[in-house]
């Protein structure tokens, strides 16, 4: 079973920063795996929030929820980074569920991931700044 080609949509819950949790959307690739993103208000500006995976320069695979600056590949210095999770080894192409942590934008608590293989009715999601 490829995960990766299953994975339609990411549910994001119960972060501290509220704006970072709804649905995410398979959109693309980025680290040769897929990438999800979302619409959301951040600091009362609507911004994209990504949710990809990303190689570091030590070949250590993480996850990551950031806002990337408008026109750039997710994955630089400029990115606002709110929660980091290390890839699994048996999964490494589909985010962790529950070994989240915050990083320089994130409140606690991190939040948890729910994979769908098919992309459920929208939800309501939420928005805001906290």
């Amino acid at each position: 079973l490829i995960w990766e080609k299953t994975v339609k949509c990411i549910n994001v819950q119960n972060a501290g920063i509220r704006a970072v949790n709804g649905r995410y959307t398979l959109s693309g690739n980025i680290d040769g795996v897929s990438a999800y993103r979302k619409i959301g208000v951040w600091k009362e500006q609507e911004v994209e929030f990504c949710l990809y995976r990303y190689d570091k320069l030590d070949e250590t695979k993480w996850w990551f929820i950031s806002i990337a600056p408008k026109g750039s590949q997710p994955g630089t210095h400029d990115d606002k980074d709110f929660y980091m999770a290390p890839a699994s080894l048996e999964h490494s192409d589909i985010p962790p569920e529950s070994t989240w942590a915050i990083n320089d934008y994130g409140i606690n608590p991190p939040p948890t991931i729910i994979c769908k293989s098919q992309l459920p009715p929208d939800s309501g999601e939420e928005s805001g700044d906290n």
